[in-house]
């Protein structure tokens, strides 16, 4: 049996309200970067960190932290990022009622 409809979106509301924020690393340091904006549209939550042109090198890993400091996502990756641009990173999760 499906959960209800009420319950799905009391976990698509949950699930936006448990990210904290986000880190990157770069040169093997660690660095928190804030939500830039965390989005719904209908099952699919959009959570996006953006890091300015003050920040350039090569990115090896992304990650999403929860409010208690764990880690909700990593994505290990390899971007060069240069210091003119600046990097929109986005992390999408569809939450789907069966």
């Amino acid at each position: 049996m499906a959960i209800t409809a009420a319950a799905h979106a009391k976990m698509k509301d949950w699930l936006q309200g448990m990210i904290s924020h986000g880190t990157y690393t770069k040169g093997g340091v660690e660095t928190t970067m804030p939500i830039h904006a965390i989005s719904q549209a209908g099952d699919v939550i959009t959570v996006q960190f953006y890091l300015d042109d003050n920040v350039s090198g090569t990115i090896t890993k992304f990650k999403v932290i929860d409010k208690e400091g764990g880690v909700f996502d990593d994505q290990p990756d390899s971007i060069v990022k240069p210091a003119l641009n600046g990097l929109l990173i986005t992390f999408k999760y569809t939450l789907k009622r069966v």
